[in-house]
């Protein structure tokens, strides 16, 4: 007789030694989903519609950050910015009043020549003195046109250039005096200023002395202060006298001629020298026109 069998007992969840439920074990499956590795994304997301503004600013600023880094670059290779235009191309080697003066009256006087083609003036330059004698001058202005009077003693320290000619007291040998002639002395004296105030250390003022017309004494000079000149410091030498000088007969005619004439009217002087009570010297200067 077969063994009865009873009712089947329901299957119980398994449990830990302390009577704990265990989490129910998944199905097994055949087919398990590949895990997604790190590197690996999900499906592609729609391209956003800033996108193409957020490239052109980037790429605006590696553009930015490229030419900074080449002016830099350049600025190291280079050394710094590049100067500007050089006020003259020849300078004199030594800046004192005495081998730079010299120097300057040398490279100045060849180029003023006469029709001819014979050299205008000798010059020569250096500190204030009276002749070959070595004597203290100091500088005496006077007041007013032509007056004596209200003498003022020039501060400063100073150079002297004196442009003589071949004939008798300096005066030019050839040729005869006139207006274009003085002109062009008044170039080459407002020239040796501009020089000596350019390059010479710590000048206040420069004096010129002319040459005399045949038969006269010496008696004009140009007297220039630092800050008559001061604008044609700042720029180079040829925006105010292009060289080399015109001609005695083209300068009339010359756009120079107005320049000269305006930078010069008021430096020009009648002078003398008058001894001091304490064995100095004074170079009395009356202001003239140049008429």
């Amino acid at each position: 007789m077969a063994e009865a069998v009873g009712p089947t007992e329901p299957e119980r969840p398994p449990t830990d030694e302390h009577g704990e439920l265990l989490p129910a074990r998944a199905e097994s499956s055949t087919e398990l989903e590949p895990a997604r590795g790190a590197g690996e994304l999900g499906p592609p997301l729609p391209p956003s519609q800033h996108a193409p503004r957020f490239r052109m600013l980037t790429g605006g600023l590696v553009g930015v950050a490229i030419g900074a880094l080449a002016a830099a670059a350049g600025l190291v290779a280079g050394g710094g910015p590049k100067p500007g235009p050089v006020w003259s191309p020849w300078k004199p080697s030594d800046r004192d009043t005495s081998k730079g003066a010299e120097q300057i009256a040398r490279h100045v006087a060849p180029s003023y020549r006469l029709p001819t083609g014979d050299q205008l003036v000798l010059v020569t330059g250096g500190p204030l003195k009276v002749a070959d004698l070595d004597l203290p001058v100091r500088i005496a202005v006077a007041g007013g046109t032509g007056s004596s009077d209200n003498y003022r003693l020039v501060q400063g320290r100073s150079v002297m250039y004196v442009l003589c000619g071949l004939g008798p007291r300096c005066a030019i040998a050839k040729g005869k005096p006139s207006t274009e002639r003085f002109l062009l002395l008044r170039r080459e004296a407002l020239e040796l200023a501009l020089y000596s105030f350019r390059y010479l250390r710590s000048l206040d003022n420069v004096v010129a002395l002319l040459p005399p017309a045949p038969g006269q004494r010496p008696r004009n000079a140009m007297f220039f202060r630092r800050s008559d000149v001061e604008p044609a410091l700042t720029r180079p030498l040829t925006a105010t006298l292009p060289s080399p000088p015109p001609t005695l007969n083209a300068l009339p005619e010359s756009p120079e001629a107005t320049i000269i004439e305006r930078l010069t009217d008021r430096n020009l002087f009648a002078y003398s020298f008058q001894q001091g009570q304490d064995l100095g010297a004074f170079l009395v200067l009356a202001r003239q026109s140049a008429e």
